[in-house]
C-alpha cells in the first residue's frame, strides 16, 4: 500500500478554517481544534478536536488540549474555535495560551463559520467575513485524492455503525461463504495460519494500492481472515506512516460491511491506521465501536489507550512489545 499524500500550503487564516475537513474527514461545528505544527516550515501533523465546552469547563479544556500537544512534541501550534459561543471561544483559547510555554502559538484565531476573530489590537470587532466553500482548493484536491467529505461528526460516528436491514441479511450470507472458504483453505494447508492469510490477502492488498476498490465479497473475506489474530497481526504489522491513508481507506471500507462476530478485529485494525494518519477523532470512534462489540478485545482496548493518552504517530516503529500488547 502506498501513500500519495498531497501537500496543502495555507495562505490566510481563513485557509485554516476551510482546511479543517480534510484534517478530520467532516466539518467542525462547535468545536475547539489544535494543529501542532514542526520546523522552520512549520509543517501540520498531529491535530485534535473537542467539543467547545460549557464555559466553567475552558481551563480543563485548555489542559487537556496542552498535555497533548506537549505528548505530540509540538514546537507550534495553530489554534482553531468553529463556534456560536465566541465568548466561550476567547476564553479556552487564552487558557490555552497561558499555557503554551515553550510551544509557540502560531494562528490562534475564532469564527462562528461566516467571520472570523483574532484577538489582536486593532483588529475589527465586528469580525471580518469569509467563505466557506466546498470548491476550496484544499477540499477539492483531497477529494481528488479519494477522500470523503462527510457533513458533521455524526456522519462519521455513523460510517462506522453496524451494518442493518437488507445490508445485514446480504453480508452475512457473503461472510458465511467467506467462513466456509477460509476454513477450507486453513485446512488444506499445513503452513502457519499468518503465512497462508497473508498469501491469500496479498492480491488484494496489491488491488487496494493501484488504487482499486474491493467488493462485498472480498470485504466479507478479509473480516473473516483478520479474525485470526496472526493474521489479523502479520497485516496489523504492514501498517506504517507511509502507508496509513492507503491502509485507513481499505479497513473503513471494510468496516462499513463487516457484519458479528469479525467487528472487533476490523474495527480496531480502522482506528490503528486511523491513529497513524494523526486522525484521532476517527480513531476514537472506531476503537470505542471495536470496544462495545467485544469488550475484553486486546487490541480495541490497546488503540482507546493509545488516542486517549495522546501518544504521537511521528517516529512510530513496530516493537514486539507492541504486537504483543494487541
Amino acid at each position: 500500500m502506498t501513500d500519495p499524500r498531497p501537500v496543502f500550503t495555507a495562505h490566510d487564516i481563513p485557509d485554516l478554517f476551510n482546511a479543517l475537513p480534510t484534517m478530520f474527514g467532516f466539518r467542525p461545528r462547535e468545536s475547539v481544534v489544535a494543529i501542532a505544527t514542526h520546523g522552520p516550515r512549520r509543517r501540520m501533523g498531529f491535530r485534535m478536536r473537542l467539543d467547545v465546552p460549557q464555559a466553567r469547563h475552558a481551563d480543563i479544556a485548555a489542559e487537556l488540549i496542552v498535555e497533548h500537544l506537549r505528548r505530540q512534541g509540538a514546537e507550534g501550534v495553530i489554534l482553531l474555535a468553529v463556534t456560536e459561543q465566541q465568548a466561550v471561544a476567547h476564553d479556552v483559547l487564552d487558557a490555552v495560551e497561558l499555557r503554551l510555554g515553550a510551544i509557540e502559538p502560531i494562528v490562534v484565531a475564532r469564527s462562528d463559520g461566516h467571520r472570523y476573530w483574532v484577538d489582536l489590537p486593532g483588529f475589527p470587532v465586528e469580525g471580518i467575513a469569509y467563505e466557506t466553500s466546498d470548491h476550496h482548493l484544499w477540499i477539492v484536491q483531497a477529494i481528488a485524492e479519494g477522500q470523503q467529505i462527510l457533513p458533521d461528526r455524526q456522519a462519521l460516528v455513523d460510517r462506522y455503525a453496524p451494518v442493518a436491514g437488507e445490508r445485514r441479511e446480504h453480508m452475512l450470507g457473503l461472510t458465511a461463504a467467506a467462513r466456509t472458504r477460509v476454513l477450507g483453505i486453513l485446512g488444506r494447508n499445513d503452513q502457519d495460519s499468518a503465512v497462508v492469510g497473508l498469501r491469500e490477502l496479498e492480491p488484494l492488498l496489491h488491488q487496494v494500492a493501484a488504487g482499486g476498490g474491493i467488493s462485498d465479497e472480498e470485504a466479507a473475506a478479509l473480516s473473516v481472515w483478520v479474525s485470526t489474530i496472526s493474521v489479523r497481526d502479520a497485516l496489523w504489522g504492514r501498517f506504517t506512516p507511509d502507508n496509513a491513508e492507503a491502509a485507513l481507506g481499505l479497513m473503513v471500507r471494510v468496516a462499513g460491511v463487516v457484519v458479528p462476530p469479525y467487528e472487533p478485529a476490523v474495527l480496531s485494525l480502522a482506528g490503528f491506521a486511523a491513529w497513524l494518519c494523526g486522525d484521532g477523532a476517527q480513531a476514537l470512534i472506531a476503537a470505542e465501536r471495536a470496544h462495545e462489540a467485544e469488550p475484553e478485545y486486546s487490541m480495541a482496548s490497546l488503540v482507546l489507550q493509545v488516542v486517549e493518552n495522546g501518544l504521537s504517530p511521528r517516529g512510530f516503529q513496530w516493537s514486539d512489545d507492541l504486537r504483543r500488547a494487541g
